[in-house]
């Protein structure tokens, strides 16, 4: 190189230190401290169609002039039916919708094994969505589990291949295998599949992953929930090492497409040791990233959708504004906006995500200045009257302390997993369970998850194969907090036009604390429930002839937590009736009702509900005494 093209370059450098795109370690001892030129936007939602997607595009379109915009395209066009075994298996429910490179671009070994008409929809579906991203001045990006598990007869033909078994032993009725991608075989169809769909896609920029969880896994990781395992070729690998040669296999794609790709391991939602999230971060490949560092800077942002769902249109705005807040927008930085449920169930409501990206360009326009409690003032200025913003800012100031103390108090709240998983927002409280009739249970029963149906009908806290304890008196502390707010929000005069979201956000609230009482109640049943366990599951008889005032307490305690619950019931259809139904997330189907994701005919399910409580209501009194005054 002459000395002139050194001052050039040297030049370029003094003016613009952000010309040249990051590099990650040159090896593993070495760090490059170069930033991209542009902020990036990457935005993670799930779309089964096309004009779904418009929408997205349309609402991210507002961050377009303060970076480059990606959104996830590697959406299934539908649920991997194939993937759940005809008599069932709960723990493949975490995965059927999960996007892998095999259920895109499967290379021919795989692609053997898989249907051709399922590949070919989630091909097309995605390659409509680059075409569209490209002509907005967009790029795509992918959100997968890898490596994804595969079937035992892709398996049974390629032995070599099998990895590490990958299901939860407590959750799963089979044992299921990703592939060993220290296998060099593996590797190479990992390197085709990437090619094949950047050579295809070359809009696609970025691929994002989580592994160790919910379908996917790799060798002898302490993580994995069968414990570590895998073959014995790789054993004696380090984790950093095997994660090595998967970034590798992914970049190596890249480059037979004769492109640039950014590969993102999920730091937060990946299943790592310390020890072995240090191990990985030395071993990273160029354009690979796992956590920040000098040479690499990411900000998570979102909604609040992955501990509310199926609750959609609900947000702590003034902690969003806290977390947006400190971004240093001259600074280029690798922004993730997560709008998604767990298990790419659903979005968040729509006009809640077009507010939190239009809050995003805000930030980054510099439009409003101040605490985010003076900006959050400002915002509420937007859609309510002078007289009564100020109130509604207290609203969310108060919706903010609510949410502060149930992450306090109640840590492990999320409501996919008490509401839809274990079925509590639909099934009925009964004292005993096991008296419900095949027809009673078949609407709610089938799609509690758990591989033990006893366990399913009988322990109402039993979340996924564990024990989950709650304390019901802090929950109705929380509800009540909530209804305080809701009532508050209602009471409030909006602007014409501005305010629909806020009363959407009321509705929203009101469902959420529905949902909320009723965790609450099953929980305070079962201990209940648990105290007489051996009288409950015993043969029904007659109390004594000698006259009681009360009978059993238990019993006068078991009836009133049956009653609000019954009157919870009420109250949810009725918000749910009136307009309330659009801020959940329903199945568009039976055919895709699932252990995480509740039916469409959910008013229809909580009437049956009622019934069925009704009919069973004095079966307790067959077991506990009852007052005979």
């Amino acid at each position: 190189m002459t000395l002139i093209s050194r001052l050039i370059i040297l030049t370029a450098l003094i003016i613009n230190p952000f010309l040249f795109r990051a590099n990650a370690y040159v090896d593993s001892a070495i760090r490059i401290k170069r930033f991209d030129k542009a902020t990036k936007f990457i935005l993670y939602v799930v779309s089964d169609n096309i004009e779904n997607f418009k929408q997205h595009i349309k609402a991210a379109s507002v961050l377009k002039k303060y970076g480059t915009v990606q959104i996830n395209v590697g959406t299934l066009a539908d649920k991997s039916f194939h993937e759940i075994p005809e008599d069932g298996n709960p723990w493949a429910e975490y995965a059927s919708n999960n996007a892998t490179l095999t259920k895109f671009f499967p290379e021919s070994k795989v692609a053997a094994f898989l249907p051709a008409d399922f590949i070919k929809k989630n091909r097309d579906l995605l390659l409509a969505k680059t075409r569209l991203l490209k002509e907005n001045g967009m790029q795509g990006a992918i959100f997968a589990n890898e490596p994804g598990y595969l079937s035992a007869a892709f398996f049974d033909a390629y032995p070599r291949f099998r990895g590490p078994r990958v299901d939860h032993p407590r959750r799963s009725t089979m044992a299921c295998f990703s592939p060993c991608l220290s296998e060099p075989g593996m590797q190479e169809i990992y390197s085709n599949m990437m090619a094949a769909m950047l050579k295809a896609a070359p809009e696609i920029k970025s691929y994002f992953f989580k592994t160790n969880d919910a379908g996917s896994g790799n060798c002898w990781t302490d993580w994995l929930y069968p414990g570590p395992n895998g073959p014995d070729h790789c054993k004696n690998e380090s984790t950093g090492q095997r994660m090595k040669n998967l970034f590798d296999a992914l970049q190596a794609g890249a480059a037979k497409a004769g492109t640039s790709l950014d590969v993102y391991l999920s730091h937060g939602s990946s299943n790592f040791t310390d020890a072995e999230k240090t191990d990985i971060a030395k071993h990273l490949p160029g354009n690979c990233y796992f956590e920040n560092r000098d040479d690499f800077e990411a900000l998570n942002i979102g909604s609040d959708i992955s501990f509310m769902y199926p609750v959609t249109g609900l947000m702590d705005l003034y902690s969003y504004l806290q977390k947006i807040s400190p971004i240093n927008t001259n600074r280029p930085q690798t922004i993730f906006i997560n709008l998604n449920s767990f298990y790419n169930r659903g979005n968040e409501d729509k006009q809640l995500e077009q507010l939190l990206l239009q809050m995003l360009a805000d930030r980054f326009a510099g439009k409003y200045n101040g605490s985010a409690k003076e900006q959050l003032q400002q915002y509420c200025e937007q859609w309510a009257p002078a007289h009564t913003a100020s109130k509604l800012a207290q609203a969310f100031t108060d919706l903010h302390r609510a949410f502060e103390y149930r992450n306090k108090n109640l840590r492990n709240l999320n409501l996919i997993n008490w509401s839809v998983a274990a079925r509590l927002a639909n099934r009925p409280l009964v004292a005993a369970p096991q008296r419900l009739s095949a027809l009673e249970e078949s609407y709610f029963l089938p799609y509690v998850f758990n591989v033990s149906v006893q366990e399913a009908r009988d322990d109402y806290i039993d979340i996924q194969g564990g024990r989950w304890e709650t304390n019901p008196d802090s929950i109705k502390t929380l509800v009540t907090m909530l209804d305080t707010i809701a009532g508050t929000m209602a009471d409030i005069s909006l602007i014409s036009g501005s305010g629909e979201l806020i009363q959407k956000m009321q509705r929203s609230l009101k469902v959420y604390s529905c949902l909320l009482r009723s965790i609450g109640n099953f929980a305070a049943a079962q201990k209940i429930r648990d105290a007489h366990a051996d009288r409950l599951s015993g043969t029904p008889g007659r109390p004594s002839k000698e006259p009681t005032w009360t009978g059993d307490k238990d019993l006068l305690q078991f009836n009133d937590i049956m009653r609000d619950e019954l009157d919870n019931t009420t109250q949810l259809l009725s918000v749910l009736q009136k307009g309330g139904l659009h801020s959940l997330i329903l199945a568009k189907d039976l055919k895709h009702e699932d252990c995480f994701l509740l039916g469409p005919d959910i008013i229809g399910q909580l009437k049956k509900k009622q019934k069925v409580m009704l009919a069973h209501w004095t079966d307790i009194e067959d077991y506990l005494t009852s007052p005979f005054k």
